[in-house]
């Protein structure tokens, strides 16, 4: 958890450090999702997992697929990819970068659009039988782009469910794994829901740890030069779940059963952490409740930026 405040060595001074504020709950029944700036637009990329809850207010959702939100109009782009889940998004030069698995986890494909409604598909990566493929993360580096996978099944190479690998690209669509036996994270423990940032010579992964002895899911970050050898950060877990998780933005959007809902549900969990950049600040995407289907979407920020966040923790 942050700490409210940290020791000066050199002067003997207790200045304030800079905390995550959470802000509160946006969505029902929503859980992989990134925050991502579109034409000086702050926007939400979301993946639904087949059917909607039945407290949302929204149509039935039968099928898994994508879209984009506006989360301060509550605005949304037409949906996209039917069949896919656990996706994320990538925005440079005008286009805008959709990677996600399709239904049954072997195959990662590609979504490239220009205006957010017209896409143009095409496979990433292939991967055994024995490897499900669940939430990525993609960030450029200094050689390319980097993008880092969280994956499942009975192959040896994923150790303890889950473990995250990683591939690299030249240009967001062809992709290629790094050899998997020596980029890897971790095959001893639970390690899912990666979220990746480069800056100044290390590579950031947020990632998701559980908790076996009391069945709770917290959120850690290391960083790493190489992919291969990682440092854990100081001050972890980056977050834990709290009451103030249950806090509603924009509660006029939500009915008086729906508020009921969230303030009555069990939580044991902050996952699926996304981040951006937006006007100085840090804006963090992240679900809580109780990994069995009652889940919620919930904002938070930092008052600063990515970089300063990421580097807050070493």
């Amino acid at each position: 958890m942050l700490k409210d405040i940290y020791y000066d060595l050199k002067n003997g001074s207790m200045p304030l450090k800079k905390r995550l504020k959470k802000l509160g709950t946006f969505e029902i029944g929503t859980v992989e999702s990134t925050p991502i700036v579109w034409n000086d637009r702050l926007l939400i990329f979301q993946a639904f997992r087949g059917k909607r809850h039945e407290m949302m207010d929204m149509r039935d959702h039968t099928v898994s697929e994508y879209r984009f939100l506006d989360i301060e109009t509550g605005e949304e782009t037409p949906h996209f990819a039917p069949g896919h889940i656990f996706g994320c998004c990538y925005a440079e030069n005008g286009k805008m970068y959709v990677h996600g698995c399709r239904e049954g986890g072997r195959f990662l494909d590609t979504f490239v659009s220009d205006d957010l409604v017209h896409w143009e598909e095409s496979t990433a990566l292939e991967f055994a039988d024995d490897i499900k493929v669940f939430n990525t993360s993609v960030c450029k580096g200094p050689d390319g782009y980097i993008m880092a996978i969280e994956i499942g099944g009975q192959n040896p190479i994923v150790g303890m469910p889950f473990t995250i690998v990683f591939a690299k690209s030249d240009d967001l669509i062809h992709w290629e794994m790094l050899p998997m036996e020596d980029h890897i994270y971790a095959q001893d423990r639970y390690t899912a829901c990666p979220v990746i940032r480069y800056y100044d010579g290390y590579y950031y992964m947020i990632y998701l740890e559980l908790m076996e002895h009391c069945f709770r899911l917290i959120p850690f970050i290391v960083r790493s030069k190489d992919l291969s050898e990682f440092e854990m950060a100081v001050d972890n877990p980056i977050m834990f779940y709290s009451d103030e998780d249950k806090q509603i933005v924009h509660p006029e959007r939500f009915t008086k059963e729906q508020i009921a809902f969230i303030q009555n549900a069990v939580d044991i969990n902050n996952s699926d952490i996304d981040l951006c950049n937006w006007q100085g600040k840090t804006i963090i995407t992240y679900s809580w409740g109780n990994q069995l289907c009652s889940e919620f979407l919930a904002l938070a920020e930092y008052e600063g930026t990515e970089q300063e966040f990421l580097e807050s923790f070493f």
